[in-house]
């Protein structure tokens, strides 16, 4: 047996700091409740990015999406790869995708032995590609006679299970391959929220899709929703959050009965939260830099950790691996950005100083920078430089009143770490970049349904 602890990395797309565990909502989450009484709670994180492509980048090679290429290519070989240097201190590493921008195509494989790009392979009902058929599928009636043919007629699946990655992942760590470093992503938090397995009734079915259509118009073309419609989603959401800390807790079972929570490390983050309409959109938009996007749940717990610790001190995801590598005393490679969070439980070895979060919205044409303290967030928008957004998170914690013009001091120091940021990120530039990966039509289907394509 290796002296090495195990790792298992478990990330679950768009859960909001708010709606897990200790944070308030402690009925949604009871596994993950468990996991933070017996680790590290951290109760302030940050994500990097303000969705998937923006966010990953950060977690998984501990530099920003602005670097190396941005973030729409594949992930260029010029960042740095903490899982390559896991896998080259004699880690096995697996990957479990879910998600089609955290694929093969985007290089979401490198270091890793094994990957796995986990695919639903569902086509949606042929009545969604003829005329007319989008108001069919709205029609209880349509379903019931559906179901009378023994046909499906409920939407695709866009990404697989929380059942089934549970299921893989525990297959997986039976092989009994250690030390291993091992990421699992969970999706079915992601919209479009509704459990599959639970859409059986024609009305429920019938209701699945006129919920896809009226999200859709709401955010594509600015209808409102009404306050019925904002509670129905919320709770499918957090039908979805309870439905995803099931999961986990048949991995954390799995992992105590096999003997291996003992010797493994497991980490629990979020890439990005979800807007329920504050700023009158709803999901994870790439030009939302607010809270609810940018607080997720972080937790850390394994062996020789404290217990029952929270740290609500600010904290980064973009610490997440440099974290991993010093628990495994793994030597890192060149040019991450992050810094291990240990220091802020043991307390000793060495110290914990980073101050500010950097989060961005970035694309080829158009980049958002958030700086974030304890204090203050500013925001700044590269289509509208001259006006910046500066909020007090004390005084005014909904970042509702910008204060940049009362406090332009300030302002402007923030304004230079934003300067600073974007130099940092322009020296990185690569130009050994891949393309963007050419789609097939079922990557396509989708990221579209996913809300990332028109």
């Amino acid at each position: 047996m290796s002296n090495k602890p195990n790792v298992i990395l478990l990330t679950v797309d768009t859960l909001r700091a708010d709606k897990a565990g200790r944070h308030g909502h402690n009925s949604l989450t009871p596994n993950l409740d468990s996991l933070a009484a017996s680790g590290v709670n951290f109760t302030q994180a940050i994500t990097g990015g303000s969705w998937t492509q923006a966010a990953f980048p950060v977690i998984l090679t501990s530099t920003y999406a602005s670097m190396h290429g941005g973030c729409l290519t594949p992930l260029a070989p010029t960042r740095p790869s903490p899982v390559t240097a896991l896998a080259n201190y004699g880690y096995t590493t697996a990957g479990f995708s879910t998600s089609p921008l955290l694929s093969r195509k985007y290089g979401y494989d490198r270091g890793f032995r094994d990957f796995f790009d986990l695919d639903p392979n569902e086509g949606d009902p042929l009545l969604r590609r003829v005329r007319g058929g989008q108001r069919m599928l709205r029609n209880p009636l349509t379903h019931y006679v559906s179901s009378l043919l023994g046909q499906r007629s409920r939407p695709a699946r866009l990404y697989v299970s929380a059942q089934e990655v549970t299921d893989r992942l525990c297959s997986w760590l039976n092989s009994g391959q250690q030390p291993f470093f091992v990421w699992g992503h969970y999706m079915d938090i992601h919209w479009p929220y509704h459990l599959q397995e639970q859409l059986h009734h024609p009305r429920e079915i019938a209701q699945a899709w006129r919920d896809l259509g009226r999200i859709y118009r709401a955010n594509r073309r600015g209808e409102t929703l009404s306050g019925e419609d904002r509670e129905r989603y919320i709770r499918l959401y957090e039908q979805a959050v309870t439905y995803t800390d099931q999961q986990l807790g048949r991995l954390f079972d799995f992992l105590g009965s096999n003997g291996l929570l003992q010797t493994t490390i497991v980490v629990v983050v979020s890439d990005h939260g979800e807007e329920f309409l504050e700023r009158r959109r709803w999901g994870h938009f790439e030009s939302n830099l607010y809270d609810e996007i940018l607080k997720v749940p972080l937790i850390i717990r394994g062996p020789g950790l404290t217990t029952g610790e929270v740290v609500a001190r600010q904290t980064r995801t973009l610490d997440i691996m440099p974290t991993i590598l010093d628990l495994c005393s793994c030597p890192p490679p060149d040019g991450m950005e992050g810094s291990s969070l240990r220091p802020l439980w043991t307390r000793r070895d060495g110290h914990y100083d980073a101050k500010e979060s950097i989060s961005e919205m970035w694309r080829d044409h158009w980049h958002i920078v958030a700086v974030r303290t304890e204090d203050h967030k500013y925001i700044w928008n590269s289509r509208s430089p001259e006006q910046p957004l500066l909020f007090d998170l004390n005084a005014d914690p909904g970042e509702h009143h910008n204060i940049a013009g009362q406090q332009p001091d300030r302002a402007r120091y923030f304004q230079s770490r934003v300067d600073a940021h974007l130099r940092r990120a322009g020296r990185s530039q690569s130009t050994d970049l891949g393309a963007v990966p050419e789609l097939d039509e079922e990557m396509v289907r989708r990221l579209r349904g996913l809300g990332y394509l028109q």
